[in-house]
């Protein structure tokens, strides 16, 4: 509800249809369709991204070219979409009335418009597991007529992640990483302790703080508690935002804030490994982490292993964790639209993980913990209500693999969990739970 009373997330149930008119309302009836559905002819050909992760799923699916208008569009990473955006071929979209939905079969965002039967909502929280919201690469692609494709791409993913996941499974000697930041308008540091955020590192093998018990996500943390932090961390992942910040280099401010007057004192800065999430922005200097979060967390799982394990794939090239802001020397990558032809950004293509049945890691135990209380010498060291979001498609087309008459398909939101859950096949016929 907005603060009017009106219900902004009214359309959660979607028809898809193939033909040249929407389904009877005899027909909706005979399969089940809640009222207030919004309809879709498919597959869509002209599309609104709002906030540049909706993007990214419109990319892996290959349906780049049916973007027509993005938000925000200098904030955009992908090459080929600054490309786009460059030659006028895709436009700025606000929101902000009517007429720019007139010439656009629908818009993917994180927000709906009161009113706007158009929007289709993809949630964008981040306080979920890290393979969750890669389900909407299914969902995202029902709308373009290509569920085969968008299932093969989910599948190709989730088969990265679970594998590597296993892999560090095998590992001896766990090492201890924080994942921080620090807030400029409350001046207080926060520990990053969501889902998402552990999630990641026990996938690959580490141990996130706090060491003992729970505590909320962005728990503001006293001067005492960063610093027994940072000095029982192996790795640090550092999310602060040091725009507008004047002076010294952002890891020099970084270190004082912390409480240390040089870099000996913190033996994981000492190290360089401290890292921030830039090592591949835009030409502005947008976040590919921050694009690609919700979609491609296999990658991130990749750097966190490999800023531990550099020898576990000797080939990989880090993605979204800057090994240069330790030492306050930028960026790596940037990419702009003359990197379009040349990229391989987003194009679907997901490589093979081989199971490494031999690596155990390091032979380096950890460090012995310092300070006390959470976060170091007494810390281990070593669903909500449900409501569904249908989709419906009413089309005899090949989608998914099978040939069928209308598919119901549920996304569920479990307190601040967005999930795409279920298909359900009318003809009964066999598809994959997710």
């Amino acid at each position: 509800m907005d603060s009017a009373g009106v219900d902004v997330n009214r359309f959660e149930s979607y028809i898809l249809y193939c033909g040249d008119t929407s389904p009877t309302e005899d027909t909706r009836k005979n399969d089940g369709v809640p009222t207030g559905s919004a309809d879709f002819k498919i597959p869509l050909q002209n599309i609104a991204v709002e906030g540049t992760y909706t993007s990214s799923y419109v990319e892996l699916t290959g349906h780049r070219n049916t973007i027509k208008s993005m938000s925000n569009p200098s904030n955009i990473v992908s090459p080929c979409l600054q490309q786009m955006y460059e030659n006028k071929s895709t436009i700025s979209f606000t929101g902000g009335g009517t007429g720019e939905y007139e010439n656009l079969n629908a818009t993917f965002g994180e927000f709906k418009h009161i009113f706007e039967a158009k929007d289709i909502w993809i949630p964008a929280s981040v306080d979920v597991e890290p393979l969750l919201r890669i389900e909407y690469i299914v969902a995202i692609s029902l709308f373009f007529n290509d569920g085969t494709k968008g299932e093969q791409i989910y599948s190709n993913i989730k088969s990265a992640f679970t594998e590597l996941e296993r892999n560090m499974a095998l590992i001896e000697n766990k090492k201890r990483i924080a994942w921080v930041s620090y807030d400029f308008s409350v001046n207080s540091w926060k520990l990053h302790n969501s889902k998402f955020t552990k999630g990641m590192i026990t996938a690959a093998g580490g141990i996130p703080f706090p060491l003992k018990g729970e505590v909320p996500d962005d728990m503001s943390l006293s001067a005492d508690e960063i610093k027994t932090l940072l000095l029982n961390s192996q790795i640090v992942i550092d999310e602060t935002n040091f725009n507008g910040q004047p002076g010294v280099t952002p890891i020099e401010k970084w270190r004082d804030l912390a409480g240390f007057a040089s870099q000996t004192e913190l033996p994981v800065l000492q190290q360089k490994n401290v890292y921030s999430l830039d090592n591949t922005v835009s030409k502005n200097g947008s976040n590919d982490y921050k694009y690609r979060l919700a979609s491609r967390p296999d990658l991130l799982l990749k750097d966190l292993i490999h800023v531990q394990y550099p020898t576990y794939d000797t080939t990989y090239e880090l993605t979204f964790l800057n090994p240069k802001f330790a030492s306050g020397t930028g960026v790596t990558i940037q990419l702009s639209s003359a990197d379009c032809a040349t990229s391989n950004y987003n194009n679907g293509e997901i490589p093979k993980v081989v199971f490494q049945e031999k690596f155990k890691g390091d032979s380096s135990p950890p460090p012995a913990l310092v300070g006390s209380g959470i976060y170091g010498g007494d810390g281990s060291g070593g669903g909500g209500s449900k409501t569904g979001v249908v989709i419906t498609v009413i089309c005899v087309a090949v989608v998914l693999g099978a040939v069928f008459g209308a598919v119901f398909i549920k996304w569920s939101k479990r307190a601040k969990e967005d999930r795409f859950i279920e298909l359900e096949e009318e003809m009964n016929r066999e598809i994959p739970l997710h």
